[in-house]
């Protein structure tokens, strides 16, 4: 690795699908000579520890929150939050502008805009990092602007915005926080104060890659001293010049393999698994649930379905003892998804369109049946089917609701047929260009080298 060329500092905001890119950005700076801190804000304290494989050293800082308090309060919160978040992160960056080897750079995430002015003060060369993909944030960027107005209620319209470079975008494409009008208003605020300091930062970092959303990224490249790093996948599953990141973890305490499912997995034929997950904080109602799982009952295909311990009553009576038994379906409460998507055996992936699961399944060439619940998945589910076409989009009816019928058939169209192929096709060249974009001399890994030049 050579030696350390400077010390930069990463805080996420403190949800999982948030800290994953940023633990993945760490370990390839890591590996190009940067001294990595990854500082978490948090309710219960930590001793800080460094990861022996890639020398980054995790801190917490108090978030404000008892420990007694449930993690996602802050959520609720946000004034709370960012205040004594705020304080923490000041006494933070301070003690360690006094340590042996001070900080150059703060890599923040913008829905916590308060670091950027704390870091900025502190003398920091000061650097956002966007999880979310372009195609959302610059939604969130025009209702800041004023560009753009939420509308009061839901209506019949069947076009409601239009932003550059984007095609035209109905109600159901936008995400939830801007699609009404005192929807998540909390969340909304949080979402669109990402960008109401954003011009002090000296530069802008988004897990993206250029040939993945062209015509957004001409455009914010417009606006602001852009670079797309992405996709920032655990390297086993790109590029593979990382050969120990095989996951989102750090190396020190790795979740092993859950053998069991892999094992299933090996039996089935090639592409004749549909894959199901609604990622870590969705929640779908017990009348889904059991929608869902007859859908995927009705279509004959083998599955493996990834269901918390907590939405497991919502399932159907004998549902998954019928499914061991016949050794047609598998419900596992944890999956290890990069594996399982990589497995030869998936032949589609029925997903909420999270940015994170969505980036996955491209870079390991899985088409996608989506169920977009909030936050960005609508308008994520919107590029998989009609810009990228490497999936199709359920209908749902004007309570949100999906019926069975809907899921069976579009997770037929992903498996059988015409259209099938072609998403296929579409998916795996999408693979390629992710590839490309993140190896050594790609568009991801030229910027990621611009930064590492700017912070030595």
């Amino acid at each position: 690795m050579g030696e350390a060329k400077g010390h930069v500092l990463f805080f996420p905001y403190p949800l999982q699908g948030h800290i994953n890119p940023m633990i993945q950005l760490g370990k390839r700076l890591s590996k190009k000579g940067l001294t990595v801190s990854l500082i978490i804000a948090s309710n219960i304290h930590r001793e800080p520890y460094t990861s022996e494989d890639y020398s980054i050293t995790v801190h917490t800082i108090h978030d404000g929150f008892f420990p007694h308090e449930h993690p996602h309060a802050k959520i609720k919160d946000p004034p709370r939050f960012n205040d004594s978040t705020a304080r923490s992160l000041t006494d933070f960056i301070s003690r360690q502008k006094l340590s042996g080897n001070p900080p150059k750079a703060l890599i923040y995430d913008p829905f916590m805009p308060f670091a950027l002015d704390v870091a900025k003060d502190l003398g920091l060369y000061v650097v956002a990092y966007f999880t979310q993909p372009w195609l959302a944030s610059l939604i969130y960027y025009h209702i800041n602007e004023g560009t753009y107005d939420v509308p009061d209620d839901r209506h019949e319209d069947p076009i409601l915005a239009s932003f550059p470079g984007f095609p035209l975008l109905s109600q159901n494409d936008l995400p939830s926080f801007a699609c009404e009008k005192g929807s998540y208003p909390l969340i909304f605020k949080v979402v669109v104060s990402q960008f109401s300091n954003l011009r002090r930062a000296d530069c802008i970092l988004c897990n993206t890659f250029d040939q993945l959303e062209p015509k957004v990224v001409k455009w914010m490249d417009g606006q602001w001293p852009v670079k797309n790093i992405g996709p920032v996948v655990p390297s086993k599953f790109l590029d593979n010049r990382l050969p120990e990141d095989k996951d989102y973890e750090l190396g020190d305490s790795k979740t092993e393999p859950d053998e069991s499912v892999l094992s299933w997995l090996a039996n089935k034929p090639a592409k004749s698994v549909v894959y199901v997950a609604f990622g870590t904080l969705v929640a779908l109602s017990e009348k889904q649930m059991k929608e869902t799982a007859m859908a995927i009952k009705q279509t004959g295909y083998s599955f493996l379905w990834s269901v918390r311990d907590s939405e497991r009553s919502k399932l159907p009576s004998g549902f998954v003892e019928e499914a061991l038994e016949k050794d047609i379906g598998m419900v596992a409460k944890w999956v290890p998804q990069l594996e399982v998507l990589a497995h030869d055996s998936i032949g589609c992936f029925v997903t909420h369109c999270g940015w994170n699961s969505t980036l996955e399944a491209l870079c390991l060439g899985v088409p996608l049946v989506g169920m977009p619940q909030w936050t960005d998945q609508p308008t994520n589910a919107k590029f998989i089917e009609d810009v990228w076409k490497i999936g199709v989009r359920v209908k749902t009816d004007e309570e949100g609701f999906v019926s069975k019928e809907e899921i069976a058939r579009c997770i037929a169209e992903v498996m059988e047929g015409e259209k099938g192929k072609l998403m296929r096709k579409n998916v795996e060249n999408f693979k390629v260009l992710a590839r490309e974009a993140i190896s050594e001399g790609g568009s991801s890994d030229k910027k990621i080298d611009e930064f590492v030049a700017m912070t030595t």
